[in-house]
């Protein structure tokens, strides 16, 4: 069960490509498009045609009706990886030199949060967040009030999961503009977040008028994905690659991660694969892409292909989650001193990093001192914590397996209760609430629990 926080935080927009009016362009530095890895034939004819771009990155023009994207991975052209990192790394350095020229010069500190935002899905470095809040700080002393800072300064604090800081900002935004569609579509993921849905419904509605795009089908698919209609979400996703108007290798990748996606949470793991390529040919360096793909070679029993991919992802990041997920496919493949090293270092990994980053990773690590090095003091203590700053359905999920390991058979009880309030369907749910029931010893109510996940995904493992 590894998966189902980062899974979860992904399908709740924590992944997802800068979107907003205020964010940097993707395709900043402009570069020449090249195609990915060649779609599956049987899947050709219902792929976009191939587009050509000359110079700057030229939009395609928008149809008058969105028109779905390829019922199987993109095959519309994006930008080279080689190309668009060698544009992202020569963009940082010219951004630094700029603002310690210009340290006033509010653009460019807003180009430079920007482009930390974007890096930090290749490196999983969260100080990018917080260089990034000190820019976007020194910006709002210059410009108190002003609501595209106050925008992307909550983004940067929804990323940490400091959603109360996340929420003060966007009511500031809304208190002056009701209307604002950035501000209500982000105060509506911190809600959810919040644990607040029926709140955050109106928020997160397309206002009368207002044409779909990308952000609001994508949206769209992942409440529907939570709300266990897969393949409504599979064709809102095709629908919000239909919308999409750029070449950002990133952004056309998270379609196909969040497809494959769909694909995993119901057990399929060799189309989940397919998309997870596809998505990991077009960036291989998106730490998010490539360990999902490591997860599924595991799946399939390709240990040494996943821990391949393990290895560069824990190079990359340094992030434990992966480096525990590196032990299991070196456990795997029978090297169990290696693996134990891994979770060793794992778990000295994690500690360094709850102190320096408590709100963002407390509910990441909650699962390893329950599976991989169980310490059910940790896992309580975290889960505790998690709860302070996130009540969303997979927060009560996590406090329930983490209070029954501690044998807190009231506690846990009461965060299943709070778990099973919220309208969700996902298989991992599911399994969490059969896990804690499982560590209480209540044999029937663990297997109802797991009948319902199985009833979404055939291959959800016993507890």
């Amino acid at each position: 069960m590894r998966a189902a926080l980062l899974a979860a935080a992904l399908l709740a927009a924590c992944g997802q490509p800068a979107s907003t009016p205020d964010a940097a362009s993707p395709s900043s530095g402009g570069s020449p498009a090249s195609a990915p890895a060649s779609a599956p034939a049987s899947t050709a004819d219902l792929a976009n045609a191939v587009i050509s771009f000359k110079g700057k990155a030229a939009p395609r023009q928008p149809d008058a009706a969105v028109r779905p994207g390829p019922e199987g991975p993109q095959t519309v052209r994006s930008t080279a990886a080689r190309i668009y990192l060698d544009n992202l790394a020569s963009r940082g350095k010219a951004l630094v030199e700029r603002h310690a020229q210009k340290p006033d010069d509010v653009a460019t500190r807003i180009s430079l949060a920007t482009w930390h935002q974007e890096q930090s899905a290749l490196d999983g470095d969260l100080d990018h967040a917080i260089q990034a809040i000190a820019l976007l700080d020194g910006a709002l002393k210059l410009h108190p009030g002003d609501a595209k800072l106050l925008r992307l300064r909550a983004g940067r604090y929804a990323y940490l999961h400091r959603f109360a800081e996340a929420r003060a900002d966007l009511d500031a935004v809304l208190a002056k503009n009701p209307d604002d569609a950035g501000a209500r579509r982000a105060l509506g993921s911190v809600l959810r977040n919040q644990g607040d849905w029926e709140a955050a419904a109106p928020y997160q509605a397309t206002p009368a008028g207002r044409t779909k795009g990308f952000q609001e089908y994508a949206d769209e698919a992942i409440r529907a994905f939570q709300a266990g209609r897969v393949d409504e979400a599979d064709g809102l996703l095709r629908l919000a690659a239909g919308a999409y108007r750029d070449v950002h290798p990133g952004a056309i990748g998270w379609i196909d991660l969040q497809r494959g996606l769909l694909r995993l949470r119901t057990g399929r793991y060799p189309e989940a694969k397919v998309f997870f390529q596809s998505a990991y040919d077009r960036l291989p360096q998106s730490f998010v892409v490539a360990e999902h793909l490591a997860e599924v070679e595991g799946l399939l029993g390709n240990y040494a292909d996943s821990l391949r991919i393990y290895d560069e992802v824990v190079a990359s990041t340094g992030l434990p989650e992966f480096m525990a997920a590196r032990a299991g496919a070196l456990e795997a493949l029978g090297r169990k001193a290696d693996a134990e090293a891994a979770l060793t270092a794992a778990d000295a990994r994690w500690k360094a990093l709850l102190e320096k980053y408590p709100t963002a990773l407390a509910a990441h690590a909650i699962s390893f001192w329950l599976e991989d090095k169980p310490d059910a003091a940790l896992a309580l203590r975290w889960a505790e914590a998690n709860l302070k700053v996130r009540r969303d359905p997979d927060s009560w999920v996590l406090a329930a397996r983490a209070r029954a390991a501690a044998g807190d058979k009231d506690g846990a009880h009461a965060a299943i209760e709070a778990a099973r309030k919220y309208p969700i369907r996902v298989d991992e749910f599911f399994a969490g609430i059969a896990d804690a029931h499982h560590r209480l010893g209540e044999a029937e109510a663990a297997a109802a629990a797991l009948a319902e996940a199985r009833a979404l995904n055939p291959k959800t493992p016993d507890p």
